[in-house]
């Protein structure tokens, strides 16, 4: 396996052959398996694409009743550079329009990267007097166990419930299930698998 240790690690890292031994621990690591119950408020990371089906099942999950509050990560990525718009505005833009009320939808648009995204939303809690003891995160499935652990660093003890979707690439989505088989898949789910553990060992997310 490569060494990226001390060096940027791309989104999509080529690798070749993986024994099943290495497709399970990289599995375990990377995907988290998603849950469903009430929480204090849901956390979205920021992205680089939006999905209107995602944000149409938090609209319908704010109006079940499963969460009372919203908060929207994000500043730059590939939105951001198209529209001069910071992921975060975009999103509450858009969860406004699908009938989540604006004064629930808290917003932290300083944001470049996983790590930030957490660490920049305490102010905005701490703002709004939220302290919050259960979070629901939505994120990408292969981006489920870097939010897990990221999360865990600035929320030690609190209940941390996943809510996933399947990204695609290149018309591939990447899956629990099979992302080995494909080549663009592999690549992106080795590069979240050197990231965690690369992140781990500077400390700069939670060991689990």
């Amino acid at each position: 396996m490569s060494d990226f240790k001390n060096r940027p690690i791309p989104r999509e890292v080529a690798v070749e052959n993986l024994s099943p031994e290495e497709i399970e621990r990289i599995t375990q690591t990377v995907f988290v398996a998603p849950e469903s119950q009430l929480v204090d408020f849901l956390f979205i990371f920021g992205t680089s694409t939006i999905d209107n089906e995602i944000l149409e099942s938090v609209a319908r999950d704010y109006q079940k009743g499963r969460f009372p509050k919203v908060m929207v990560t994000g500043l730059s990525g590939r939105l951001y550079s198209e529209t001069g718009k910071p992921v975060a505005h975009i999103m509450r833009d858009e969860l406004i329009a699908r009938g989540v009320p604006s004064e629930v939808i808290l917003v932290q648009d300083r944001s470049t990267n996983t790590l930030e995204d957490v660490a920049f939303s305490l102010d905005v809690l701490e703002k709004h007097s939220i302290s919050p003891d259960s979070i629901a995160f939505l994120c990408k499935a292969h981006h489920s166990g870097r939010c897990l652990r990221t999360l865990r660093k600035f929320f030690p003890s609190q209940i941390l419930s996943p809510v996933t979707y399947l990204a695609e690439y290149e018309g591939v989505k990447i899956s629990k299930e099979d992302w080995y088989q494909h080549e663009v898949s592999r690549g992106r789910v080795y590069g979240e698998y050197l990231r965690i553990i690369e992140y781990t060992r500077r400390g700069d997310i939670a060991h689990l």
